[in-house]
């Protein structure tokens, strides 16, 4: 008899409780951190719609304890959460190499989504899908911390050889992954966008104490060095001295390997004081502050997909975009996607645009085909045909 911690009737913590409801699709939730943002808003909101998707098969949920709580609503009477309780980032990779496996085969689980590059050693008793979100570990190593960069140099061929199926976000990842890694059979690995309409949902909300007012302009990322914060701040620099712009910069997000060089440019800044950051905001604040901003930016060098381009374009706010890899594949050609990254031309551009009250913003019917339950119906095909 295989038995585990009692959680509640179908959440029970690792390891063991007997499992009746027969084998298990297991998607892998340890990986979401504290708070979030790219990839761990791709597990949750998948997660989530997968969860309320028509399937033929019971899910289960493999998280850390304080990320119940996401989930439990969303569950069938034959679905369950698996918590596993793990203090810090050390002791969640000893987990994913030396006692997932058992646990997995414990939990009647007969195919494990990863969804986050990292999977367990394989097992005759399933299969394995692992999800890649970017190869920027690869092709632009500078912007990547050391350690990162060496686990993922030594790491990542022995995922790939585990994986029975290998889940891209973009086409740009899956041909990147293909070019470095020749030996993965191309009919190995499916693209399958990830939603972007996971803030519409959402209630706004203004906060209590704003932090700016309008008008201003909007930029959310990481605040890592792809990203490219500091040519944002130079740009601001630029309409406010050149065009008399009378907006400020909101900068909205979780500080990075790029944190130090952001934190000097905006010191040299003229208008620091009319540049406001903000290192985490709720889901209906942030939906409050894409609708008040009047235009939206993005810089960033390489994406996977990146998410808040398209999410300040489901809310409707005019974005103007680097075209990387990841907002050419998606978006292509427009005027409000900018091909180098030339503050003047930049400047020129928006201003000229503001002038007109962006009348020729990117629509946002242009995404409206990203969306969560076309993402989770999607995966659930491929999960039928690996379980047939």
């Amino acid at each position: 008899m295989k038995k585990s911690y009692p959680y509640s009737t179908q959440h029970h913590l690792f390891p063991d409780v007997t499992n009746t409801a027969g084998s298990f699709v297991g998607i892998d939730c340890i990986a979401l951190p504290p708070h979030f943002s790219g990839a761990a808003y791709y597990i949750y909101h998948l997660t989530r719609s997968l969860l309320q998707e028509k399937r033929t098969f019971s899910l289960a949920i493999f998280c850390k304890p304080q990320h119940v709580f996401l989930f439990k609503p969303f569950l069938r009477n034959t679905d369950k959460i698996v918590a596993i309780p793990l203090r810090n980032r050390v002791e969640q990779l000893y987990f994913y190499e030396y006692r997932l496996r058992s646990l997995i085969l414990r939990e009647d689980v007969s195919l494990f989504y990863a969804t986050h590059y990292i999977c367990p050693p394989t097992s005759p008793g399933y299969q394995l899908i692992t999800t890649f979100h970017d190869m920027g570990f690869v092709l632009h190593p500078q912007y990547y911390p050391v350690i990162k960069r060496l686990y993922f140099g030594l790491r990542i061929k022995t995922f790939l050889q585990r994986a029975n199926h290998i889940v891209a976000v973009s086409q740009s990842t899956a041909t990147t992954l293909q070019e470095f890694y020749p030996e993965v059979d191309k009919d190995k690995i499916s693209v399958i966008y990830p939603g972007t309409d996971h803030l519409l949902t959402t209630k706004t909300s203004p906060p209590q104490r704003p932090h700016t007012r309008p008008p201003y302009l909007i930029s959310v990322n990481t605040l890592e060095k792809r990203k490219n914060i500091p040519f944002l701040i130079r740009l601001f620099n630029v309409l406010k001295v050149n065009y008399q712009l009378p907006h400020r910069l909101l900068l909205v997000g979780h500080p990075a390997n790029g944190f130090k060089e952001i934190n000097a440019t905006i010191r040299q800044s003229p208008f620091r004081s009319e540049i406001h950051s903000c290192p985490y905001l709720p889901e209906e604040h942030l939906n409050y502050y894409y609708q008040e901003s009047d235009f939206f930016v993005n810089s960033s060098k390489y994406e996977g997909f990146g998410f808040t381009p398209f999410e300040a374009i489901q809310h409707d706010c005019p974005a103007f975009l680097y075209q990387n890899n990841a907002v050419e594949e998606v978006l292509g050609n427009h005027n409000y996607i900018m091909k180098n990254l030339s503050v003047a031309e930049w400047a020129e551009n928006i201003y000229s645009e503001y002038t007109q009250n962006f009348q020729n913003k990117i629509p946002k019917d242009t995404i409206s085909h990203l969306t969560w339950q076309n993402c989770a119906r999607s995966t659930i095909r491929l999960f039928d045909t690996l379980l047939k």
